[in-house]
């Protein structure tokens, strides 16, 4: 148990380092409940729920001022939940979601105001032109407001490991009937939430014509994979097909316009 906490725990440390690696989306379900999968003994259970929550949070992207629940959280304690009461992905789906949401808040409550303290300070080393003190309050300020909500992970895994196995293993068939229902609801709505993101009437057909030959032809060996790359090829015509000269438009006679902004040159 103490061994796996420490896994856990590099595990996290690893997903929370992830733009010092510049946006590589090692945090994102698919990678950290591989990972988690592995420390728990159960690798292939792992891939299978981090997919599984990779679908639920596909549409979990921070655009403007929206801030997406902590999947880092909810992806490896829920991973490692549910493997340990020995359940499937719909019991890491609804444990991640919850968990995921108030991890968020913490990151809020806590994360938030050490941010903003080095903004502070990033602010004022500007002001006196220190560059080392500067870079350290964009680079270790950024990296103390993500870790200053860590220990939370491990410690959590250790303490309720056992209470949330309790829980799940005694939990009444038609509960784990509705789980079952709502792992394959979930990612649905991830792609919905997706799809309105890039739905327009142009990608529109190809998004159904996609969708239509898995779900009729799959029986004949097409599936996802072979879809994807027929897109690929559909992509590449359409790139090449849409190429243009581009027009030249006629330069502006500085000389003859009198003082115009250019005349210098």
């Amino acid at each position: 148990m103490v061994l796996q906490t420490i896994l856990i725990t590099l595990v996290a440390i690893l997903g929370k380092c992830e733009f010092l690696l510049g946006t590589s989306l090692i945090q994102r379900p698919i990678i950290m409940g591989a990972l988690t999968g592995l420390v728990m003994g159960d690798l292939q259970a792992g891939v299978i729920m981090g997919a599984t929550l990779e679908l639920a949070f596909v549409g979990a992207v921070s655009i403007g001022a929206y801030i997406p629940p902590d999947m880092l959280s909810g992806t490896i304690l829920g991973v490692a939940f549910a493997i340990k009461a020995g359940m499937g992905a719909e019991a890491a789906l609804t444990l991640g979601m919850p968990i995921a949401t108030i991890m968020l808040a913490l990151n809020t409550i806590i994360g938030s105001p050490v941010m903003l303290f080095f903004t502070h300070l990033a602010d004022k080393h500007v002001a006196q032109g220190n560059e080392k003190m500067f870079s350290f309050d964009v680079i270790g300020g950024g990296l103390i407001a993500a870790m200053v909500t860590l220990p939370i992970i491990p410690l959590a895994f250790y303490l309720g490991s056992d209470a949330v196995t309790a829980v799940l293993g005694g939990l009444p068939e038609f509960i784990q009937t509705g789980m079952n229902i709502a792992c394959g609801m979930i990612p649905a709505l991830g792609f919905a939430m997706l799809a309105q993101m890039i739905m327009n009437k142009k990608v529109a057909p190809y998004f159904f014509i996609g969708y239509f030959m898995v779900a009729y032809l799959g029986e004949y060996g097409i599936g996802t994979t072979a879809v994807a790359l027929l897109a690929c090829l559909i992509a590449a015509i359409q790139m090449f097909k849409s190429d243009k000269p581009v027009a030249v438009e006629k330069p502006v006679d500085n000389d003859a316009e009198d003082g115009g902004i250019l005349d210098e040159f």
